[in-house]
């Protein structure tokens, strides 16, 4: 879910982040990396991929006004995904302290900023929820081998509790 931020906020908020170029071909982000940087594309394509299963999974492809980052900028937990340059770009980066700077100086628009963020995140969210409620309990038709056979492994789950249930 790519989630493009309004450009009312970004024009306030463009004043507290810093301006990268990017080559096609560079890595910004690092999956499982330390960072509290937030990324607002305003040049460019960029791949959201992982490759921890030994094949590149992408994620998203993002383009002009989208973002990337906001989970470890909002709970400074490791980076999820890396993200590289699908062609040459530009990004805005905000961190904790042009954040910290934007609070102290426009409180209103950080507050925007983050109702914003927590969207995205919620967004995001929503959509892994349907993506699992599918794998879970979609027509298996349309489920692969492998996940068909997760799909049974949650229902025997369900049957074994229920069970278990009614027994005491």
């Amino acid at each position: 879910m790519n989630v493009t931020i309004p450009r009312e906020l970004a024009a306030r908020v463009v004043w507290f982040c810093s301006r990268r170029n990017v080559q096609i071909g560079s890595t910004v982000i690092e999956k499982e990396s330390n960072g509290r940087e937030i990324y607002i594309i305003t040049r460019g394509e960029f791949r959201v991929h992982d490759d921890s299963a030994g094949e590149d999974f992408v994620l998203a492809l993002l383009k002009r006004g989208d973002i990337f980052g906001e989970m470890s900028f909002l709970d400074g937990s490791a980076r999820s995904a890396s993200v590289t340059a699908s062609s040459n770009g530009c990004l805005l980066i905000m961190g904790e302290k042009e954040f910290s700077k934007m609070l102290h100086k426009e409180p209103e628009i950080a507050v925007l900023f983050l109702k914003f963020l927590a969207g995205v995140v919620s967004g995001r969210l929503r959509v892994a929820n349907d993506a699992l409620l599918q794998v879970a309990f979609g027509d298996a038709e349309e489920v692969s081998g492998e996940l068909s056979h997760l799909k049974e492994a949650i229902h025997e789950m369900h049957a074994a509790v229920r069970m278990e249930l009614e027994g005491s």
